[in-house]
């Protein structure tokens, strides 16, 4: 009996999600105000019981009533939508910077978030060449003392006051998580100045030399690029 109730108290608010998406879901394929009447043809349920939701959704403001009884989306429907197309734009942005470094060093580029007490690889571009750093996206790793582990470290609380120089934002390491392989990262930021990710440029110590002050301010100068595309403009 215990594990049926337990199914049962999951079940309930899982079903009631649904419900709330169906419902909303019918603004999306109709791009008009709809009466409970043409919410209960789109989404099957009772008027009754979509009047509750709609209650709801009035309260916290995704959808509004209008003076003759129908209903349409309202502005958190709305920020929810910008959210999305932020969120495509940060992606295009980074991505294209990414493309921009794998080009101009020859070299592997990742960006990482951090997860807990785990860094995580969200998007990778591989070196054309066949000897390379390869990428491993979705894959957690403890944190470490990796260029990656140290921007992620150093910038969590975001951007820092003061900066005189793109480098100044670089870290590197040499051998740290493999013994054959450096890097190069740097901290995105948003418009905010919090903390995006890092991006990291990684090769065969052999042919790519992390240490390299050139290295560094090539790299760092493109990334802080990419925070001022997303709307960083940091004050020094």
């Amino acid at each position: 009996m215990a594990k049926s109730r337990d199914t049962e108290g999951v079940e309930r608010p899982v079903a009631a999600a649904e419900r709330s998406l169906r419902i909303l879901d019918a603004f999306v394929a109709e791009h008009r105000p709809l009466t409970l009447s043409d919410l209960a043809d789109a989404t099957g349920l009772f008027k009754s019981v979509i009047l509750r939701y709609m209650i709801s959704f009035e309260k916290l403001s995704y959808v509004r009533k209008l003076a003759d009884g129908r209903y349409q989306l309202s502005v958190k429907a709305f920020q929810l939508g910008r959210a999305f197309e932020n969120s495509l734009d940060q992606r295009e942005l980074i991505e294209a910077t990414m493309a921009q470094l794998r080009d101009t060093t020859g070299e592997s580029v990742f960006f990482y978030v951090r997860e807990g007490d785990n860094r995580m690889c969200l998007m990778g571009v591989d070196s054309p060449q066949s000897l390379r750093v390869n990428r491993k996206v979705g894959v957690l790793v403890p944190m470490d003392t990796t260029s990656i582990s140290q921007v992620l470290n150093d910038f969590a609380e975001g951007a820092p006051e003061g900066l005189t120089r793109a480098a100044d934002l670089a870290r590197y390491s040499v051998g740290a998580y493999d013994p054959l392989t450096s890097s190069v990262s740097v901290p995105v930021f948003d418009r905010n100045g919090t903390l995006v990710g890092a991006i990291a440029v990684s090769g065969p110590i052999g042919r790519f030399d992390a240490q390299n002050p050139e290295n560094l301010e090539h790299i760092a100068t493109m990334v802080q690029r990419l925070s001022s595309m997303l709307g960083f403009s940091h004050k020094a």
